[in-house]
């Protein structure tokens, strides 16, 4: 049996059909593989998609079954079992079985097509949180974020709601963009890392490039793409833009469990301290605002950076109130 899985018309045996399936099911494919897969399906739903599928929810279990189904029928036979699953995918994938239609059409007279459900991860001050999307991306939530996602992702895009800071690494799909959305601004992928900080109660927006391309909009500005390695900040009050090359340990080391402070003034590191800590730092003097000072801790307790910042600039002197609250007093010896 030949089939035909690209629209190049290049042509495979059952047998390459048979090991695709299998390496698909124990998540071995390279990308050239699935690509093949992928324009496989495509060109099978083409002309029916709307007829066989409710919605793409409905879509990814059917798939599931069938894979699921392919891998059991592995497990007893290995030669006609493999045709007949095989004639099985291709007529399911092409018309649908009279089961699943059957199903369907009761389904769009019972119910109108749902909408995904949107889900959402929140992460306090002083904690963070790694967690997968609905098409494999990975995210990793910084202390005070939130972000909000639908269960199951359409079949023409995947967005997401950010507020507050998150490193992405997303599953390339060239055919599917994945676009993150915050109150300033849109920034538009295919299969990249990269990182996203816009907090509701921060002036300063920045979006960081790891690896990958980036396509990043803000209201009424062309389009900037990003190169790695370079970030574009927008300030909010003066909504200014400015793209320069960074280092990127300067601004990712947090999803590492570091915090690092660049000739940093006490009053933003405050800031970073309270979010990281989940504590309030009161500053007992306004000049703290000309105070500046460097140091990088990984994994480090609040009460191990205060001792190496007032070792560094010994007029400052910090009390520890409660588990909720320290003040900063003294004076800045610059």
């Amino acid at each position: 049996m030949i089939l035909v899985l690209s629209n190049r018309n290049h042509k495979m045996t059952e047998k390459d059909f048979k090991i695709l399936i299998s390496k698909k099911q124990r998540g071995l494919l390279n990308k050239k593989e699935e690509a093949i897969l992928f324009s496989f399906e495509k060109k099978m739903l083409a002309k029916n998609r709307k007829d066989i599928f409710l919605n793409e929810k409905h879509k990814l279990k059917i798939q599931q079954d069938i894979y699921s189904k392919i891998i059991h029928t592995k497990q007893k036979t290995i030669s006609s079992g493999w045709i007949k699953v095989a004639g099985f995918l291709i007529v399911a994938l092409t018309i649908g079985s009279v089961g699943w239609y059957t199903s369907l059409q009761s389904d769009k007279v019972n119910s109108k097509q749902t909408v995904a459900k949107i889900l959402s991860k929140e992460v306090s001050y002083g904690k963070k949180l790694t967690f997968i999307l609905p098409d494999g991306s990975r995210v990793k939530l910084n202390s005070g974020s939130k972000i909000k996602y639908p269960e199951v992702f359409n079949d023409s895009i995947r967005e997401v709601t950010l507020s507050g800071e998150a490193f992405f690494e997303i599953k390339e799909d060239s055919l599917f963009p994945f676009i993150v959305k915050t109150a300033s601004l849109s920034t538009r992928v295919l299969g990249t890392t990269f990182n996203i900080k816009d907090y509701e109660d921060e002036n300063e927006v920045a979006v960081t490039l790891a690896t990958g391309k980036i396509s990043v909009g803000v209201k009424g500005e062309e389009n900037i793409i990003l190169s790695p390695s370079y970030q574009l900040n927008f300030n909010k009050s003066t909504q200014s833009l400015k793209k320069q090359k960074i280092n990127l340990d300067d601004f990712l080391g947090w999803k590492d469990g570091i915090l690092r402070f660049d000739n940093e003034k006490l009053s933003t590191a405050v800031i970073k301290l309270e979010k990281w800590f989940n504590v309030k730092i009161k500053l007992q003097n306004k000049q703290y605002e000309n105070c500046s000072f460097t140091g990088v801790f990984k994994d480090a307790s609040l009460e191990r950076i205060l001792e190496n910042i007032t070792f560094v600039k010994t007029n400052l002197k910090y009390k520890i109130i409660s588990s909720e609250e320290v003040e900063i007093s003294g004076f800045c010896n610059n």
